[in-house]
């Protein structure tokens, strides 16, 4: 039996004689390879693509007047809008700023982007004073692009129907040339002339078929990813008119693929034919809304 002296001995003689060689030959056997992971995109919605996001909606409109955007193919978007008829401080506490005194306007609308260039839309606006519904029926076809030729151009129109219980119905026609641009990837500057041929108004008679054309200006300003505030004037320059332009504005909350806007507008009308009409009350004159846009694929 070896001496725990002499085995100690043999240990450090095995150490000195196992050469470094031996380790380099243990490192170069093969390796497995292991699989490359798949690399995700940060989207920075603060800085840019804050318009065309997939994660929010298209801006396809500031308030009651719509732009030359049309919805991606395949999207869904459904329009909920709410107008008080009362200016919002005129006995404000008794009336809920106007929302309790009557004449309340409610409009309903689909829009479906049959193409990336081309969508189409519903809309329906119940009568109050003037106690006909009106059915706004049309397409917009986008014609240029930003991404492209530096700026936004499209046509809209279609025909709109006119119900009335009791009546025989009526039919007019819309026709609008629209251009926008979006600058510094936060702020959006739209125009546009709009033509109806048989044109709403508080002011107008349901006997009277005038037509009436106007013009009309549009902006958005993103303050923040999910907060925008958005401002917009419709001014009639042909035809029937009222004495006051069209004016509206709204701040505009932002969540995925839809938004809320609390509305404040001399104008009730907001189908295409009464937005080309001018109104009876001054830009002082306003009166609450609400507006729900939901952007889905279907």
């Amino acid at each position: 039996m070896l001496s725990p002296a002499s085995s100690f001995a043999m240990f450090a003689v095995s150490l000195i004689s196992w050469s470094p060689a031996s380790w380099a030959q243990d490192t170069t056997a093969p390796r497995e390879e292991q699989p490359v992971e798949d690399v995700v995109e940060i989207v920075d919605l603060g800085s840019s693509r804050q318009f065309d996001s997939p994660y929010v909606p298209l801006v396809e409109r500031t308030v009651n007047l719509p732009l030359a955007r049309t919805l991606p193919r395949g999207s869904l978007l459904v329009i909920i809008d709410h107008r008080a008829y009362k200016p919002f401080f005129e006995n404000s506490f008794h009336d809920v700023m106007g929302l309790e005194a009557g004449g309340i306007k409610i409009g309903l609308g689909l829009r479906y982007g049959v193409m990336d260039t081309l969508d189409l839309g519903f809309y329906r606006l119940n009568g109050t004073t003037e106690i006909f519904d009106t059915y706004d029926f049309d397409l917009r076809w986008r014609l240029l692009r930003q991404d492209a030729q530096g700026l936004d151009l499209a046509l809209r129109g279609g025909p709109t129907w006119f119900s009335q219980p009791g009546v025989p119905d009526a039919l007019g026609a819309s026709a609008q040339l629209l251009v926008d641009r979006v600058m510094w990837e936060r702020l959006l500057l739209g125009a546009g002339f709009m033509y109806h041929s048989d044109s709403s108004s508080d002011t107008k008679s349901t006997s009277d078929t005038s037509w009436s054309a106007a013009v009309q200006g549009n902006l958005e300003w993103r303050i923040t990813p999910n907060l925008a505030w958005d401002a917009e004037v419709a001014a009639n320059v042909l035809g029937y008119g009222a004495q006051w332009p069209q004016v509206a504005t709204a701040l505009k909350i932002i969540t995925h693929r839809h938004t809320f806007s609390f509305i404040l507008s001399n104008n009730q009308y907001t189908a295409s034919d009464g937005v080309v009409a001018n109104t009876w009350r001054s830009p002082a004159e306003l009166s609450l809304g609400f507006q729900v846009l939901r952007q889905m694929g279907i």
